[in-house]
């Protein structure tokens, strides 16, 4: 069946076929469903994503396609889901810098080489976060916040959820020679809460997930942490802005088992580009937080792949980096 499935793409691909009949005469026989894997829980910003890019990836080959939450031990076991399929192109799963860069430098254990194991796809977005406070909080400004814990180190409660955020902490306090007191949480609903009740004195946060807390004025932004200011922010700076050499970014995109064959991810790049660059695409992004729509290639994140886990293995050096 494996050869039929290869023989059916390659012909598609030969003669150009990206529509709905092109993609069903490469598909296997028994019409089994395309996977979409996702290591996050219902209802994150990952898994609507996804869901959005399932249905219209069914849509636009007329094969089924499902969504899958393999949750846990900081996705690996979406990625181990991911790598125990048949490298058949039936499946994929939604990449950000967690599973691909942090876990496997933070914990020497993990049981998989992201750059020799997993394929990425396509590069899909990249987004920025914000740093928050409560309403109420006496943290008028980022600099406020930074001043108290550089004068008293560890009086100021950050929340953090995640390895890219926890290592986003940390990398403000080297930028400013704050010291927080690090809280964790398992994910953004519950912290950004709790910084709203002022349990929580302040938080790096996912955009997206706080635009609707900031706009009902229950959060106050001191900044964002792109390298430009946030469409939906634009009278908030970014921390560059205010003086301080510092950047966190956050990127999203698609990837496969690296045994799927070059014809077959050459293919799925194709179509899932074909979505990720449509207006409808463009329209739920920005309902979701406004991040940036790269819609690059999978040997473009590859190469960011491979820098980012340079530049965070040598941040290691430096920074006390190890799991939770």
């Amino acid at each position: 069946m494996r050869r039929q499935f290869l023989t059916g793409l390659a012909a598609g691909l030969a003669t150009g076929l990206t529509t709905r009949a092109g993609f069903a005469q490469s598909t296997t026989p028994s019409g089994k469903p395309v996977r979409f894997i996702v290591g996050l829980g219902p209802g994150s910003g990952a898994d609507t994503s996804t869901r959005f890019i399932a249905e219209r990836f069914s849509k636009l080959t007329g094969q089924p396609a499902i969504v899958e939450n393999r949750t846990g031990a900081d996705q690996v076991i979406a990625v181990q889901s991911l790598l125990q399929a048949p490298p058949d192109g039936l499946t994929l799963m939604y990449i950000t810098p967690s599973p691909m860069v942090l876990t496997p430098l933070l914990n020497p254990a993990t049981p998989y080489d992201p750059l020799r194991d997993v394929r990425p796809v396509v590069y899909g977005t990249r987004s920025q976060a914000v740093i928050v406070t409560g309403a109420n909080s006496r943290f008028k400004t980022l600099q406020d916040v930074l001043t108290e814990a550089r004068a008293k180190p560890e009086s100021v409660r950050m929340s953090n959820y995640g390895h890219h955020y926890r290592i986003g902490g940390l990398s403000l306090q080297k930028a400013t020679g704050a010291v927080f007191n690090h809280v964790a949480y398992k994910g953004a609903a519950q912290a950004n809460n709790d910084v709203i009740a002022g349990d929580i004195d302040v938080a790096i946060t996912d955009t997206g997930g706080a635009m609707p807390l900031i706009e009902g004025g229950k959060l106050r932004p001191l900044a964002v942490t792109g390298p430009n200011r946030h469409q939906f922010l634009p009278n908030v700076a970014t921390v560059k802005e205010l003086g301080i050499n510092y950047e966190l970014i956050v990127w999203t995109g698609f990837a496969a088992s690296s045994k799927v064959p070059d014809a077959i991810a050459q293919k799925l790049e194709e179509l899932l580009l074909t979505i990720i660059k449509s207006p409808e695409y463009k329209e739920y992004n920005d309902k979701q937080g406004g991040g940036e729509i790269v819609a690059g290639s999978g040997a473009m994140l590859r190469a960011l792949i491979e820098a980012e886990t340079a530049r965070y293995r040598e941040m290691g050096k430096t920074m006390k980096l190890t799991q939770n």
